[in-house]
């Protein structure tokens, strides 16, 4: 994992006005390997409320940087993203989380310089002023009624990005083998298979195929494959069919067996 690349990322924040979201910063930051958080004029920034929202973080907490500018902030930087809940400047590039940290992690890994990541005050955002300091824009999409995100969840969703695109986690193909084809049908729903799995385990149940207290370990397998299978409502409401004619089957035997 190429870890190193993770170094050279500077989350930067511009005029935080509540510690508990500098604290959830901070541990968005750890989660994913960002040691180099900087503050620009934070409103207290005081370290033991920070603690609150970032335990074991202290380490991070006591190294961030703070700065009377963002001039200061970026000093070391030669490559600047601005997240922003909307696309304010035509003239800038825009992308999503997984594009910007793509050139991200591409500038840090050249040696070249830090990649500053810039997230603005919780109740304002960033100004133009400081958007016009970067490169390109960040946008995040959202419902276009409620685009605006908590500062931590902002920080959180782009450093995992750059997280995984820097390590290379998280990032496989699908396994093939496990796709099935789409039917016309639609999914079962989950109400319908818990019966269905309450009625396997009962007709399991008069086969004394259970040798054991509990029978959960095999109902678990049942389950796990049942699910991967992905049945829809037709082939849920087969097998219940299935079950439920060996249910009425196998107490039918009981009943004249007892006779």
């Amino acid at each position: 994992m190429a870890v190193s690349n993770l170094e050279q990322i500077v989350v930067i924040l511009w005029e935080p006005q509540d510690d508990i979201n500098i604290g959830n910063t901070v541990r968005a930051c750890k989660n994913f390997g960002i040691t180099d958080i900087r503050l620009v004029r934070p409103r207290v920034a005081d370290p033991e409320r920070i603690s609150i929202s970032a335990p074991k973080a202290m380490d991070v907490i006591e190294s961030m940087r703070h700065c009377a500018t963002l001039e200061e902030a970026l000093e070391g930087c030669v490559y600047a993203l601005a997240t922003t809940a909307r696309a304010r400047h035509q003239e800038h590039i825009v992308t999503e989380p997984r594009g910007a940290a793509l050139k991200a992690v591409e500038v840090a890994s050249s040696g070249a310089g830090k990649v500053a990541y810039l997230f603005g005050r919780e109740d304002a955002g960033l100004t133009n002023e400081a958007i016009d300091r970067c490169h390109s824009i960040i946008t995040i999409p959202t419902r276009p009624d409620y685009s605006s995100l908590n500062l931590g969840q902002a920080v959180l969703l782009n450093m995992w990005e750059v997280f995984r695109v820097a390590t290379g986690v998280g990032v496989e193909e699908p396994d093939v083998r496990v796709a099935r084809p789409s039917s016309e049908f639609p999914p079962a729903n989950l109400e319908a298979m818990e019966h269905m799995y309450a009625l396997i385990e009962r007709v399991i149940g008069y086969t004394e195929f259970f040798k054991t207290p509990t029978n959960d370990h095999i109902m678990r397998m049942l389950r796990s494959v049942l699910t991967r299978a992905g049945l829809d409502r037709r082939e849920q409401s087969t097998w219940f069919g299935i079950f439920h004619e060996l249910e009425r089957t196998l107490k039918k035997l009981q009943l004249e067996e007892s006779e």
